[in-house]
């Protein structure tokens, strides 16, 4: 037997090792989060290792979540847009240092200097009509002109190409490229180009009104009580979030990219290379994916939201491990199940415990987060500008927070000195769940800004 097969065994036997953990950790974060039901796939060295459903796909009718079971996906298009809209530059009908008015000529005036490749890559400084309208504006059938002028009510956000922020409004403008260039619907394009090849039937656009075998129902956790949402109207998410798929589907999606068939080599490693901005430094994103590699691993990662649901996918190619998360709630975390997963499979991307050097800011970030469910702000030890950030957010992490339970404990996982502050990284223990929390004091010990994540 070669030596390569026997690696795949042992990778294979080791995974199968982890599948009733998977099961324990999908059931406990299931229950915390207040999830209806999920579908997972995780995938290794190219083969299925885990395919399942679990919990409820209509909680009224209580039907089971199956592999086969239609979630929406929400941002998760944005891969299938980009792909698209690379088959178009291929062909010469697209090309990424164009400007969107080529193709758009009625766009306002300020988003002239914008290129195809900005909108790609989150750097157009076109402002996100989502963030504006939230997701409820998605149960409402609209125009591109209406969303286009919500966006445009706001002066952009900075010059294009000179910094990053995520903007539906690209996609969605990207959506109406590829109509114009192609002459045919966006979705119309993404079914012949990408799903026909990759035999993906059931990956389609949401379409309310239509029947869609297997469809999920979507919800939302609100004051603690799950409650019904409508689902997305295409009109009005285009190319920024419309499709719908499924876990068995995805997994083909998958083999689609490791494939590289559709494009050109060097078209996928446009995808997925990192885009700098003007000054030099990286985005952290690609095509349709936030790249910034895991504790020294390649990731290409994306997750989506609707009012409704929440999804992710994690590859890191070069460990061979996919792991694809839907669920029908928007309250889910599909990112830290997804990443924990991953550390099931790949341990060397589990932070590990360092010698704490400052004692005194790992009690000040243990006390901040002890404190996280009190009514006001707990400022002690915070920078007033810090303090200030906090303030109009604190409430709306208690529900999150309550979920997590009190702390159990701290500890340092690593350290960085920056410039202008020190910058420290701890893992922040709970029953069920940690989080990873970066961490940066000023000189007189003062946190000036923690940001966490499940791990």
């Amino acid at each position: 037997m070669h030596a390569r097969a026997l690696v795949v065994i042992g990778c294979l036997l080791a995974g199968l090792a982890h599948a009733d953990a998977i099961d324990d950790y999908i059931a406990k974060q299931m229950q915390r989060q207040q999830i209806p039901g999920l579908s997972l796939a995780v995938v290794l060295d190219g083969r299925t290792l885990k395919l399942q459903g679990y919990g409820f796909a209509d909680l009224e009718l209580k039907a089971a979540v199956t592999p086969d079971t239609v979630f929406e996906i929400g941002s998760m298009t944005k891969q299938f847009v980009a792909v698209a809209i690379m088959t178009l530059v291929e062909q010469g009908k697209v090309g990424l240092n164009d400007s969107p008015a080529k193709y758009l000529p009625d766009l306002p005036a300020a988003w002239r200097a914008v290129t195809v490749r900005q909108l790609l890559t989150h750097t157009s400084g076109i402002p996100d009509f989502e963030e504006i309208l939230g997701y409820g504006a998605y149960r409402n059938p609209t125009t591109a002109q209406q969303l286009i002028a919500v966006a445009a009510g706001r002066p952009m956000d900075f010059p294009p190409g000179t910094g990053w922020h995520y903007s539906n409004t690209g996609y969605y403008l990207l959506g109406l490229i590829v109509e114009k260039a192609s002459g045919e619907p966006y979705v119309t394009v993404i079914e012949k180009r990408i799903l026909g090849p990759a035999g993906m039937t059931r990956t389609r656009s949401s379409t309310p009104v239509e029947i869609i075998a297997g469809r999920a129902s979507g919800y939302a956790l609100e004051g603690g009580r799950v409650e019904n949402r409508d689902p997305v109207q295409p009109t009005a998410v285009g190319g920024a979030g419309d499709l719908v798929s499924t876990a068995s589907e995805l997994v083909r999606w998958n083999a689609f990219l490791d494939a590289q068939s559709v494009l050109a080599k060097a078209s996928y490693a446009q995808i997925w290379a990192d885009q700098p901005l003007a000054d030099g430094s990286l985005s952290g994103y690609g095509f349709g994916w936030f790249v910034t590699p895991v504790r020294g691993h390649r990731a290409q990662e994306h997750s989506g939201g609707t009012a409704g649901f929440s999804s992710d996918i994690l590859r890191l190619p070069d460990d061979r491990v996919t792991v694809i998360v839907l669920t029908n709630t928007y309250s889910a975390n599909p990112v830290a199940i997804a990443s924990h997963i991953a550390r099931l499979l790949v341990p060397s991307l589990v932070y590990a415990k360092v010698a704490d050097e400052r004692p005194a800011v790992s009690k000040n970030v243990f006390d901040y987060y002890t404190h996280r469910l009190d009514p006001e702000v707990y400022g002690k030890n915070l920078s007033p500008e810090f303090l200030e950030k906090v303030r109009p957010r604190w409430s709306k992490g208690h529900e999150f927070f309550r979920s997590l339970g009190p702390p159990l404990s701290v500890e340092q996982v690593e350290r960085d000195t920056g410039d202008a502050a020190d910058s420290f990284r701890y893992r922040v223990r709970y029953v069920q769940t940690s989080l990873i929390v970066d961490a940066t004091i000023d000189e007189d010990g003062r946190i000036t800004n923690l940001s966490g994540a499940e791990e």
